[in-house]
């Protein structure tokens, strides 16, 4: 028995968070996305950082890795928001990724976006490289996730 005890601490598995992080302590650390982001919206993000986002990984990340990850998915949300009542084509533009100018034209009005040129080293982390909360989220995640993982 004592052996798995010893595997489990040198395993990379951590245990599920204890503590609890609310849509207060978010809306402190971050008071420009209160008022334009319906408040069940915050709260539904929050449940999901609770989810995704342990304690027991983070340490003393904690409180910002799940404050960047709130944040990021809150700056989607804005990036998509539209009017209620706002015919279907402009909502689906609004909810289009618009990357980074890269081109341009004049007479032809043509220009061109891609954002993958600075985010090459955070291969793998999909949508968190869509806002610079989500970059940063993704930077202290790949710090806390490093090292060897043993599964008994």
């Amino acid at each position: 028995m004592f052996i798995n005890g010893i595997l489990a601490q040198a395993s990379n598995v951590k245990p599920e968070s204890s503590s609890s992080y609310t849509v207060d302590d978010f809306q402190a650390l971050y008071p420009q996305f209160k008022g334009l982001i319906p408040d069940a919206a915050i709260s539904q993000y929050v449940v999901m950082a609770n989810a995704c986002v342990n304690q027991h990984r983070y340490g003393a990340m904690w409180h910002t890795a799940i404050g960047l990850f709130t944040a990021h998915f809150c700056a989607l949300h804005l990036q998509a928001k539209k009017d209620a009542g706002s015919d279907a084509s402009s909502v689906l533009a609004a909810a289009t990724n618009a990357g980074l100018l890269s081109g341009e034209s004049a007479d032809g009005v043509s220009y061109s976006r891609e954002i993958g040129s600075i985010t090459n080293d955070l291969s793998g982390w999909a949508g968190f490289k869509l806002t610079a909360y989500g970059v940063q989220f993704a930077t202290l995640a790949k710090m806390a996730g490093k090292g060897g993982m043993y599964v008994w």
